[in-house]
């Protein structure tokens, strides 16, 4: 059983303990940290390859526009 007095920490809590009923169950190996250039977001992998590198679509496509401009950039200099 577990119990959280105070109200703000039941989030905190209730993702601590659905993180370690995931790990109990799956392992570790698909979890993962965005790899973003400003996102330190936790994602669980499910796609069916196993090579997620984002924790959202939204970190993806900020990461590519960002290397485009910077490609972009030095083609021009």
């Amino acid at each position: 059983m577990w119990r959280v007095n105070d109200p703000d920490e039941v989030l905190v809590a209730a993702s601590g303990l659905a993180l370690r009923e995931y790990a109990a169950a799956h392992g570790f190996h698909r979890i993962g940290i965005c790899t973003g250039d400003h996102c330190v977001d936790v994602y669980v992998d499910r796609s069916p390859g196993g090579r997620r590198r984002f924790c959202s679509v939204t970190c993806q496509n900020r990461t590519r526009v960002a290397a485009f401009r910077r490609r972009r950039a030095a083609a021009a200099d």
